[in-house]
């Protein structure tokens, strides 16, 4: 059976609406300004976008290179003392790989 929806009935345009054709519908029944008269746009941000916004620019402070870890590092090399973690380096791959597949 196939169900046709009147395209036509205002509750049906309601329903599927798009949030921002809503908002622009009520501020324009709740103003009697003039589309010139208000010459700004909002946009209002979710507290979650807020959180991630945040966080984006507090990683952007962060350097991409550890220079202090890199020359700490480069200093085990230099004097023999290095020493490489081959079963932690293992697991590390192990732990990827898995995590791959179930993506």
């Amino acid at each position: 059976m196939v169900n046709i929806i009147d395209r036509n009935s205002p509750s049906e345009i309601k329903a599927y609406a798009p949030p921002s054709s809503k908002l622009r519908s009520k501020g324009s029944a709740s103003s009697k300004t003039s589309a010139a008269d208000s010459s700004e746009d909002r946009v209002l941000l979710s507290p979650m976008a807020r959180d991630i916004q945040s966080a984006t620019n507090q990683l952007q402070d962060i350097p991409d290179v550890r220079n202090d870890r890199v020359a700490q590092i480069r200093q085990q090399i230099a004097s023999g003392s290095y020493q490489v973690d081959t079963a932690k380096i293992a697991r590390n791959i192990m732990s990827e790989s898995l995590y791959n597949e179930l993506l």
